[in-house]
């Protein structure tokens, strides 16, 4: 009999808004898997942010005064955005990375906030966020606010390369869209052309039908309710989607898939959807994907 996997989301918060952004949307995400959530954060990263007004009480109690109210905060966000999750805080005396790469061990997905719009905070966060992908336990959701009233909250995009990843990233697609009632689409982006312009050669478009027939044939057969689009596209996989990150609630991809260099930490596509996705991004790490695929709870998106 399949259980329900109550292992917690687990969201770090750093007292920024964007951050407080992530909360609100972890405590959303919580509810719908209908687990606890758990804010953590890194007093060693508060130094950097310590309101100068509380230096005067002494470093230790200053960092600690600090934390506890950035989690605080960001709690009353999450309470407000889901009220009936259960939620928990803890402050540790660690780094982001290591703190998070931890946490990720008993976490069910691990929630960052995309960086704010400031070129040291971008490269920090975004070097921060790599890192985490590479090294997760878990899928990773690095969350971007951007408010566009063309979005579809319910729309879930899967990128589909035909890699071990990419077919963990459609399990996770496929249960995020069943839990919000929505309609998933995988994309397969052809990128080696052969006709003329930006239009793929015909065998290519043929081999991407087929790539997207095989890999949803079996869920489509588990899951007739769920509304399962495909589509093969031309142009350079991040840029084509990260232009359909525009129109989604929610873009998956697998975090090495065949496109990943070697030497980098996750794959070039990955790392382009960190920084540019204008939704909330999914991320399958490669050492959380037979945990994804030996995940029973799906019957209960039902």
């Amino acid at each position: 009999m399949a259980t329900r996997d109550a292992r917690p989301i687990v969201v770090g918060v750093d007292g920024s808004e964007s951050a407080l952004d992530a909360a609100a949307w972890a405590a959303s995400e919580a509810a719908l898997h209908d687990v606890p959530l758990r804010i953590v954060h890194g007093v060693a990263e508060s130094v950097l942010r310590v309101p100068t007004g509380l230096w005067g009480t002494g470093t230790e109690d200053g960092l600690r005064i600090h934390a506890d109210l950035l989690v605080r905060e960001a709690a009353a966000t999450a309470h407000a955005a889901a009220p009936g999750v259960d939620v928990s805080t803890a402050v540790e005396r660690d780094l982001p990375l290591p703190l998070l790469v931890g946490e990720s061990h008993d976490a069910l997905y691990v929630v960052v906030a995309a960086a704010d719009r400031n070129a040291v905070a971008d490269m920090v966060a975004g070097s921060t966020a790599v890192s985490l992908v590479a090294r997760a336990h878990a899928p990773v959701a690095v969350v971007r606010s951007i408010d566009d009233p063309e979005r579809d909250d319910r729309l879930v995009i899967v990128g589909v390369d035909g890699s071990p990843l990419a077919d963990a990233a459609i399990q996770v697609g496929i249960q995020e869209a069943m839990l919000r009632h929505g309609r998933l689409l995988a994309v397969h982006v052809v990128h080696h052309y052969r006709g003329r312009g930006t239009q793929p050669a015909t065998s290519d478009t043929s081999d991407g039908t087929a790539l997207l027939t095989d890999a949803l044939r079996g869920w489509r057969h588990k899951f007739p309710e769920l509304q399962i689009e495909d589509q093969v596209m031309a142009g350079h996989p991040a840029g084509v989607l990260v232009r359909l990150s525009n129109r989604a609630g929610l873009i998956v991809v697998g975090a090495r898939g065949l496109g990943g260099f070697t030497g980098m930490l996750i794959g070039s596509v990955s790392q382009a959807l960190l920084h540019h996705a204008h939704c909330p991004l999914m991320t399958v790490p490669p050492a959380t994907r037979q945990r994804v695929q030996q995940r029973d709870d799906l019957s209960r998106t039902r």
